[in-house]
């Protein structure tokens, strides 16, 4: 009989502590994050996340961020014309919806390891307005803009990859795909009667490498 009250004020003694260690995990619902990616279109990626987790393999919730191209791949220009080398490259501002879908864990030494995907929306600003350089005054350079509100502002996409948690802190990495037309809203444009699009590559599918600092609270 003895032996049994010291086991029960044992197990007694570990529900307390662990009972709050469990209601923390319990209560550790939000996930805030860093990401920045690389695509096969040249163009980067950096965004601010955050998710709600209902579950610690599901959370909803989204980003706010920016991309750009870093090296064009086209030059719209004309006759004593040329549009001009900053606006030549795209960029926007967007935000993304998403949801965090995320294995149960393994767990290895400090580290838990799970795999991931993240489907989302990018609604990107549909709007682009560009400088057209004139040389047609020589030695002059006048200066004209362009602008449209046509071209494609949502894009679908999904990130698929490995994340690493040690305690609250968390890094993911992994392979994103995406319909993002960069040079969508550059293909609207027009000066003098010469279209744009012709200036620019089509590419329907875009891929790209990313990466994720995550903290957990």
């Amino acid at each position: 009989m003895r032996y049994k009250s010291v086991i029960k004020v044992l197990l007694t003694a570990a529900c307390c502590i662990l009972s709050p260690a469990i209601k923390a995990e319990d209560e550790t619902h939000h996930r805030v994050g860093f990401n920045g990616a690389l695509t096969s279109s040249y163009s980067w990626q950096l965004e601010f996340s955050y998710h709600y987790m209902f579950h610690k393999c599901v959370g909803v919730g989204g980003s706010a961020g920016t991309w750009a191209v870093y090296f064009g791949e086209g030059w719209a220009s004309g006759n004593n014309w040329s549009i001009d080398d900053d606006d030549n490259e795209p960029w926007n501002l967007y935000l993304r919806p998403s949801a965090l879908l995320k294995t149960p864990p393994f767990n290895y030494r400090a580290c838990s390891w799970s795999l991931f995907a993240e489907p989302g929306l990018m609604l990107n600003i549909p709007y682009r307005r560009v400088c057209i350089e004139s040389t047609h005054r020589l030695p002059a350079i006048d200066y004209e803009y362009v602008s449209t509100a046509k071209g494609q502002w949502l894009a679908v996409d999904i990130r698929l990859g490995v994340s690493i948690d040690m305690g609250p802190c968390g890094i993911s990495a992994g392979y994103l795909m995406s319909n993002l037309d960069v040079y969508s809203q550059q293909r609207h444009l027009s000066y003098k009667g010469v279209s744009f699009d012709k200036f620019y590559p089509k590419k329907s599918f875009m891929q790209g490498g990313y990466i994720s600092c995550s903290y957990t609270f």
